[in-house]
């Protein structure tokens, strides 16, 4: 909060305030406190105080404590509720090491609206402690009577509501230069309610207190035992519920992060087919006839994301220098230029493998996406079932692409030839089960004839968060070494 003159004459005014009602209110309590019911509500209002909830949208807090202020106003008179109210905030704000002024501030604002609401109490002939909660007195009360009392804290509580979020709402206002009245119903609206419905628990911890103070010895720690492992549970509570809140948060942060990997992979991608304006494109259409082929083989959606993420580095590597001028030659391949080239599909599975996320299964693929049904392709000759599942789909899709798409010594081939071509290499290049399902694909086909058909990526899955964490450090470090 940022402490302009206008923010430090207001503390000042409310600092004096407060003497002023503090000092008011000791005219009006004329009876020696009971300093077991002084401390015990006062040792409860500092755990409260201590746990208070974060308001999300503008740094306020909101907790029960209020609830032991008026409590303690209640048996023994507004001066104690007051005093002990501005101590226990002192307290807190001397925890937080919460800066001077704002401290001032907020310690001066609770002894003003716990001293007014009961200096209203007493004007309204309101008894310390309330007739019909005393144990000795409380079965001689007529029931108007008790209602009548009743009453008259409820108005006298408003009184504290008001005076609080009036005296808040200002000194945020005059800190953030915006509107009171705005302020007031983005800060204030929201806890209302809650608040004058829950200034009713008052009574019934003053009634609980009162009950168990007339009792001797051990008994008078009944109040205690009650109201502590309460005060217990809704701090695990309050914990809990934010800890789910967090858990939301970070989802939604890593979702975000997971949609980021994928953009920047692909970006990666683009700039390594800018090399080769023949092949611009082969990588997203590779993954998309691959999550095609998948999709039909009833491929589940984790592993077919993998397929995707592996479709879509698999010519990840050529990005070495040393494959630039085979990729930017128009003519075919010399042995020894085609022995280099034969290199990228492990260059590529080794910078795939920087991604931790992505070793193991997509590692795999990517580096044996060139190897044969018959155990002659490069770089491992691993033959058959050996084969990674989604290599073979991914050796599908490339070939597919290669033939579909226009290059330098021939233009793209038709739907026919394709077909053809790949049922002459079923069982020897190619998985011959893959094959059938492939030659009878209607996507496929579809994509064959008309490459634009092939969808945008897809949105990844989210992963475990911590997976998509180290997925996201990782392509910064990946995209450096690229560079």
């Amino acid at each position: 909060m940022p402490f302009n003159s206008a923010v430090r004459r207001y503390v000042a005014g409310t600092v004096i305030a407060a003497l002023v009602v503090l000092g008011s209110s000791s005219l009006l309590t004329g009876r020696t406190p009971d300093l077991w019911a002084l401390f015990s509500l006062f040792f409860v209002g500092c755990l409260l105080e201590l746990s208070r909830t974060q308001h999300k949208s503008g740094g306020l807090t909101g907790s029960l404590v209020f609830v032991f202020h008026l409590a303690i106003g209640l048996i023994l008179g507004g001066f104690w509720g007051s005093l002990t109210a501005g101590i226990v905030k002192a307290i807190s704000q001397a925890y937080e090491r919460v800066p001077f002024l704002k401290a001032a501030f907020n310690v001066s604002e609770r002894v003003i609206s716990v001293g007014l609401t009961f200096i209203v109490y007493r004007l309204l002939n309101g008894q310390h402690p309330p007739a019909f909660l005393d144990p000795a007195t409380a079965g001689q009360i007529p029931f108007d009577l008790a209602l009548r009392e009743v009453g008259i804290f409820l108005l006298s509580a408003l009184v504290y509501f008001i005076t609080n979020s009036v005296a808040v709402n200002v000194v945020v206002a005059l800190a953030s230069e915006r509107p009171i009245v705005s302020t007031w119903r983005t800060n204030t609206v929201w806890v209302l309610g809650y608040d004058l419905a829950a200034s009713s628990l008052a009574i019934v911890v003053t009634w609980l207190f009162l009950l168990s103070n007339e009792s001797r010895g051990v008994g008078r720690f009944l109040f205690l035992i009650i109201v502590l492992p309460l005060i217990g549970a809704r701090h695990i509570y309050g914990k809990l519920n934010r800890l789910e809140e967090v858990h939301k948060e970070l989802d939604m942060a890593y979702e975000e992060l997971e949609l980021n990997v994928r953009e920047q992979l692909a970006m990666m991608v683009k700039a390594i087919e800018a090399r080769d304006p023949y092949t611009s494109g082969h990588s997203r259409r590779v993954c998309g006839l691959s999550r095609a082929i998948a999709m039909d083989f009833g491929v589940s959606p984790e592993e077919r994301e993998d397929i995707e993420n592996a479709a879509l580095l698999h010519d990840v590597g050529k990005i070495h220098e040393e494959f630039a001028p085979l990729l930017q030659k128009e003519g075919k391949l010399t042995d020894s230029e085609w022995e280099v080239m034969k290199t990228h599909s492990v260059k590529s599975a080794e910078l795939v493998s920087l991604f931790s996320r992505f070793q193991g299964y997509v590692v795999a693929c990517v580096r044996h996406h060139h190897e044969r049904w018959d155990g002659r392709g490069y770089p491992d000759q691993v033959s058959g079932q050996d084969i990674p599942l989604g290599a073979r789909i991914i050796a599908l899709a490339d070939t597919i692409d290669a033939m579909t798409t226009d290059r330098p010594y021939r233009a793209a081939l038709g739907l026919d030839v394709v077909l053809a071509e790949l049922t002459k290499g079923r069982g020897t290049q190619f998985d011959p089960e893959l094959v059938d399902l492939t030659v009878n694909s209607v996507t496929v086909r579809r994509i064959i004839q008309d490459p634009t058909t092939i969808p945008d990526l897809p949105q990844p899955r989210v992963r475990a968060r911590s997976r998509a964490a180290q997925a996201g450090r990782e392509v910064g470090r990946a995209s450096n070494r690229l560079a």
